[in-house]
């Protein structure tokens, strides 16, 4: 068991792999993206993210971001999600970390910080997880069009250019979006243009220029959409 903190500047970004051991992993500072072979999520202050040992996953940062780490063993993982997720950071979650990181030395665990692990487990298990997830499409294909939405929410081709664009029918592209996501097509653009704005949000741009950098033409609908997913407008985000 060990903690690391990371110190990263824009644009950095991790190829593929994954750890022998458990990964828990929050933010001080910045917004980090993480991507698994199904899921991609948007990591910012205040939540805490997990990862099971032997996870395949990759990372990019949008502007620059500190945090921590917390390697696990697989031994000290039982109490802790079997599936990876980003959960909520509260005032109790982030003083048994701290707790944790004051003890120091992780080379042979005391038996009090086999408890606060197991308790620090529980209570995230327990949480629910955070809306900053979006299911990635599987087909390749599809797979492009998501990767070329994600890389620009503004993007102006509507779903009959990218399917084109792409090798695929307006009718395949709906069909695969909606087996493998979840969402239609046009939800799954929505909800990559909200969660990708988080970025902009953070970095304290204007709310009008990132509905603009989103793809929203409409201030009051970008607004509206924001809200709906996370709970609060872009501006209650920022303070």
């Amino acid at each position: 068991m060990k903690i690391e903190k990371f110190d990263y500047d824009s644009l950095h970004s991790t190829p593929w792999h994954k750890h022998a051991s458990g990964q828990l992993y929050w933010l001080s500072h910045g917004i980090l993206v993480i991507e698994t072979t199904s899921v991609q999520w948007t990591v910012t202050p205040g939540s805490l993210g997990w990862f099971p040992a032997d996870v395949s996953h990759r990372a990019w940062v949008p502007a620059g971001v500190k945090g921590q780490s917390l390697y696990l063993e697989p031994g000290f993982c039982s109490s802790f999600p079997t599936h990876p997720g980003v959960y909520g950071a509260d005032a109790f979650v982030m003083a048994i970390l701290e707790r944790l990181c004051r003890e120091g030395d992780f080379s042979s665990p005391t038996e009090y910080q086999r408890h606060l692990l197991k308790l620090l487990g529980f209570e995230i298990a327990g949480g629910p997880d955070l809306p900053l997830q979006l299911t990635l499409p599987v087909d390749r294909r599809a797979r492009n069009v998501a990767n070329a939405l994600l890389k620009n929410p503004a993007c102006a081709l509507d779903q009959t250019q990218l399917a084109q664009q792409w090798g695929l029918s307006v009718r395949s592209l709906s069909r695969l979006f909606t087996q493998q996501t979840g969402l239609s097509f046009s939800q799954w653009r929505q909800q990559a243009k909200v969660v990708t704005s988080l970025q902009w949000v953070l970095a304290g741009l204007p709310v009008s220029e990132v509905a603009l950098r989103s793809g929203y033409s409409n201030v009051s609908a970008y607004i509206d959409v924001f809200r709906r997913r996370f709970g609060k407008t872009p501006g209650q985000f920022q303070t």
